[in-house]
């Protein structure tokens, strides 16, 4: 089955097959200003859950920073599309129903220690949860979550901006198989760490690299255009890609 991917802005992505979508970090604040984000006429269309945003089967959030979600967008979009659930940590949950406390039964709070996954079904996309540590010192109590979502039969991996390290995602079943699509913050890519691991034991077959400020771009376009394999830079908001089962990219013509 087809695979899409529609880059909101930030780190936020649409993920739809023929059989379901789910929506991740899409829904986000003002803290995303600085990031590559979409004009305003255009985020107003993905809060209204207006064509070709709708039809989600859920909304997940790897934190509550703004730059990644938003209780007022979360609402917004889950009293235009009455059939979308919305999952994330227990302080995104808290701040989405401070807000619109009429939404609790369509909202999930999830509980994964780092490195464990937790499961949750939604419709046709089985969403898996698992902890990330979001600092050691600055940020320790943010609640982090990085997603392995599964449509399909097919895997994508979110892994928000959290602190990864090759211990926690061994733990989460994540090094040595495989993995469709991987949805990873640019520096996991460009510094020497993370290019290892990615290199020897968690490569997904298809990349895209996101959370690119927008003085970053020039630079890190240019290291992704050296990156032995495929890599996408996730710069140009609202663009559209096919994933193909061999992980191959292709961004589909602007209608």
């Amino acid at each position: 089955m087809k695979l899409e991917l529609t880059y909101i802005g930030c780190e936020g992505v649409l993920i739809r097959s023929g059989a379901g979508a789910v929506l991740i970090d899409g829904l986000f604040g003002a803290e995303a200003q600085g990031y590559h984000t979409p004009p305003e006429a255009a985020l107003a269309r993905v809060r209204s859950a207006q064509r070709p945003f709708d039809r989600v089967d859920v909304v997940l959030a790897t934190h509550f920073h703004e730059d990644h979600f938003d209780p007022d967008a979360v609402a917004e979009y889950l009293r235009a599309s009455q059939h979308t659930r919305f999952a994330s940590t227990a302080q995104a949950v808290e701040r989405l129903l401070a807000r619109a406390p009429e939404l609790a039964a369509r909202a999930t709070a999830v509980d994964a220690p780092e490195g464990v996954r937790v499961a949750h079904e939604f419709g046709s996309v089985r969403a898996e949860a698992f902890g990330l540590s979001h600092g050691k010192v600055n940020y320790a109590d943010v609640q982090q979550l990085g997603w392995v979502v599964t449509i399909d039969g097919r895997s994508v991996v979110h892994l928000g901006d959290g602190i990864i390290d090759e211990k926690t995602l061994r733990r989460a079943g994540l090094v040595d198989t495989t993995i469709d699509v991987g949805v990873l913050p640019f520096w996991f890519l460009t510094y020497p760490f993370g290019k290892r691991l990615v290199a020897s034991a968690f490569r997904p077959s298809a990349i895209f690299a996101c959370h690119i400020r927008l003085y970053e771009r020039e630079q890190v376009v240019s290291e992704m255009a050296s990156w032995i394999g495929q890599a996408v830079p996730l710069v140009e908001p609202l663009a559209v890609y096919d994933i193909d089962d061999d992980g191959s990219i292709r961004r589909q013509e602007s209608s």
